[in-house]
């Protein structure tokens, strides 16, 4: 037997918007990637997404052979990620009408959703890749935000129990699979993320001899802890001559942490010398990655973090917060530094950092070996060799027959 055309499933967001923009980010480059990478090896992969405009195309076929479809599914707008259950049961409806694939792998619990659905009316395997699980969100929150809802974790519960497999990208979120959602062990791989070196490779001067600029990639959202990044930046000593750049847009809902951080910013006595610079288009991350010193990661919690990786591909070293996935795309002392600090929100944290990232900039020759130590662990993580493994996965789990039944949701769209 074997597996020629596989479904992704991506319904609150597309894979074609930009990351760092809405609730774009490294999901959406991992699973255009994967499907790039599986299309390249042979296999057929089309991704299906919700039309969230009257004027989404129905069908893009990229030049790599991935199609993306979009599917009417609710209103012909944006919708809250919150109230996108409520569209599930229509959207998996839309998916039922499609061609039938060997095998549905969905990203997101709200894609799992649909996906479990539209798995067991075609009679094929389910494959779910969570990206982030609100167990771990709940363990690490940021100080003052909110908790991922009860309904939200049975879902995720109660789509592990109808998946034939859950693909983590790290051991940290494959223990919280395991631990926290009942999981069978042998029911969960793990495939780390590959980088694209074509795009994020060393620039010419190495990070040594750049100026000394402190780059936080990500959307802005206070799980994402950009707040950390400038207390910390702002008790550097001014005479680095060193800048902080932000990159990034609010989420759906942020808006008023943007404004936060930009008052603290202000208030901070270094405002003159951070930038916030909004979304930037995947080459000018690239670029700002090359001209970086410095990458900081300061996430309460990344199931991976692509990216450190990304900024290993590129030369720049890395401090990140010691957490779940960032431990494992974070090699300390190898492509950067993890800094434990104090009480999230405090003082205490904030110095810890900015002692840390004062060290680094004032050690040329750590930042030199962090930065070839770096490229040459990125260049063991490939999207092929991920696409190979995802394939090898895709065959064991469609070697056992898999029942057909009505596509009833059995409680999955709550």
């Amino acid at each position: 037997m074997s597996v020629s055309r596989v479904c992704f499933v991506s319904v609150h967001t597309s894979p074609l918007a930009r990351p760092g923009t809405g609730d774009a980010g490294g999901m959406n480059v991992v699973e255009l990637a994967l499907a790039e990478a599986l299309q390249a090896r042979g296999i057929r992969v089309e991704i299906v997404t919700r039309s969230s405009a009257p004027d989404d195309a129905g069908l893009v076929v990229l030049p790599s052979g991935v199609a993306v479809r979009s599917l009417r599914a609710g209103p012909q707008r944006p919708v809250a990620k919150e109230d996108l259950a409520a569209v599930v049961p229509e959207f998996a409806a839309a998916m039922a009408r499609l061609e039938r694939p060997d095998v549905v792998h969905s990203h997101y619990w709200l894609s799992g959703l649909a996906g479990v659905q539209a798995a067991r009316g075609w009679g094929v395997p389910h494959v779910q890749s969570f990206h982030t699980l609100g167990a771990m969100k709940n363990a690490s929150l940021a100080p003052g935000d909110r908790g991922e809802p009860v309904a939200r974790i049975e879902a995720e519960r109660r789509i592990v129990r109808h998946s034939r497999l859950v693909v983590t990208t790290t051991e940290a979120e494959r223990d919280s699979v395991v631990r926290d959602y009942g999981a069978s062990p042998s029911r969960v791989a793990v495939v780390a993320p590959g980088v694209d070196d074509v795009l994020f490779h060393p620039g010419a001067v190495p990070p040594s001899r750049r100026a000394p600029l402190l780059l936080v990639v990500g959307r802005v959202q206070p799980l994402k802890a950009q707040d950390l990044a400038i207390r910390a930046f702002a008790r550097l000593d001014p005479a680095l001559g060193a800048e902080l750049a932000i990159v990034g847009e609010p989420t759906p809902g942020a808006d008023g942490y943007l404004r936060e951080l930009e008052a603290l910013a202000a208030r901070s006595g270094a405002g003159g010398r951070i930038r916030f610079l909004g979304s930037q288009s995947r080459a000018d991350v690239a670029r700002l990655m090359r001209e970086a010193a410095v990458l900081l990661v300061p996430s309460h919690s990344e199931s991976f973090g692509l990216v450190a990786l990304e900024a290993a591909a590129s030369g720049t070293p890395v401090v990140a917060r010691r957490t779940q996935g960032l431990v494992e795309s974070v090699r300390h002392g190898v492509s950067g530094i993890l800094v434990d600090g104090g009480a999230p929100g405090g003082e205490d944290e904030a110095e810890e950092w900015a002692r840390a990232i004062a060290a680094l900039l004032a050690d040329p020759e750590r930042q030199a070996e962090l930065s070839a130590d770096a490229r040459a662990w990125s260049a063991s993580l490939s999207w092929s060799g991920a696409a190979q493994r995802l394939g090898e996965l895709y065959l064991l789990v469609s070697t056992h027959p898999t029942p057909t039944h009505p596509t009833h949701n059995d409680g999955l769209s709550a």
